[in-house]
C-alpha cells in the first residue's frame, strides 16, 4: 500500500508542477491586456492564475481532511484513548478562533477609492484570521526555541 501511494503521490506532484508551469507562463508570457473593473491594466491571465490558486487549495484542504479522518480511524482502533488525545489540538485551535474572532473589529473600513466597506461579519474574520495567525507564528516561535535549548530533552 506505501508503494501505491507513492507512486500516486509522485505523479500527482509532476501534474501539479506542469499546471503551475504552464499558468505561469501563460501569466507571464502572453503580456497586459486586460483592463479590470477598476480601470486598470492587468496580465491577461490573471483569472488562471486565481482559479489554479483557488483549486489547489481546495484539493490541499480536502485531502487533508481526507487524511487527517482516516488516520483518526485508524487510531481509534489501535488505541481509542490517544486518537481522542489527538482532537485536543483540534479543540484548541476551535477555541483560538472563537476568542479571535471576538476580540475582532468590526469597525468599517475606508478603502483605497473612498468606499466604506462595512460588512461586520467579513470585518471581523479578517481579523480573526489575523491575530490568529499572529499568535500560531509565536507559538512556533517558541516551540522551536525551546526544541532547540534542550530543555525537553530524554
Amino acid at each position: 500500500m506505501a508503494k501505491l501511494s507513492y507512486k500516486v503521490s509522485y505523479y500527482v506532484f509532476y501534474v501539479c508542477v506542469a499546471l503551475i508551469l504552464v499558468v505561469l507562463g501563460m501569466f507571464y508570457g502572453v503580456g497586459y491586456g486586460e483592463t479590470n473593473a477598476a480601470g486598470q491594466v492587468e496580465p491577461a491571465n490573471t483569472p488562471a492564475l486565481m482559479y489554479l490558486m483557488y483549486g489547489m487549495f481546495a484539493v490541499t484542504v480536502i485531502v487533508t481532511l481526507i487524511g487527517a479522518i482516516a488516520q483518526f480511524g485508524g487510531a481509534l482502533k489501535d488505541n481509542p484513548k490517544g486518537a481522542i488525545k489527538s482532537l485536543l489540538g483540534l479543540i484548541l485551535l476551535i477555541v483560538l478562533l472563537v476568542v479571535t474572532y471576538n476580540i475582532g473589529s468590526s469597525e468599517p473600513v475606508v478603502q483605497g477609492g473612498g468606499e466604506v466597506y462595512s460588512d461586520t461579519m467579513w470585518l471581523k474574520i479578517t481579523d480573526m484570521f489575523l491575530y490568529s495567525t499572529y499568535v500560531l507564528a509565536v507559538i512556533a516561535a517558541v516551540g522551536t526555541l525551546v526544541n532547540m535549548s534542550g530543555i525537553f530533552k530524554k
